[in-house]
């Protein structure tokens, strides 16, 4: 979704929460494993801070005022998605993404999202 060119940079942040996984494979390991030193913790580490990197990416390019933040609270807020799904057996993902638009729009300055809009 990041390398997606028909979105916009807002809406490919959004997009994250369009996939509807039953419970990350990455946060499933982690779960598992007890030993944070381990190869496949390491590597599910490695996965969510290199994803929470992309949010942050994108977020900037859309104009946040503190893209660093937004990309956290998003990547927070997908991994929270994810678990409360599986734990609940019920989708989140759309509640998520509500609170994702709220979360972008408050973070993108008023001209930035009009000038995004036009575009």
């Amino acid at each position: 979704m990041f390398d997606r060119t028909d979105l916009t940079p807002r809406e490919r942040l959004l997009a994250a929460f369009d996939m509807h996984a039953a419970l990350c494979p990455f946060i499933a390991a982690a779960v598992e494993i007890p030993d944070p030193g381990h190869p496949a913790r390491v590597y599910a580490r490695d996965y969510k801070k290199g994803f929470a990197a992309r949010l942050t990416d994108t977020a900037r390019e859309a104009g946040a005022a503190d893209p660093e933040q937004l990309g956290e609270q998003l990547a927070l807020l997908l991994d929270g998605a994810s678990a409360r799904s599986r734990v609940l057996d019920t989708d989140t993902f759309a509640t998520a993404a509500a609170i994702a638009a709220v979360l972008v729009d408050n973070a993108i300055p008023t001209a930035a999202a009009d000038a995004e809009q036009l575009s």
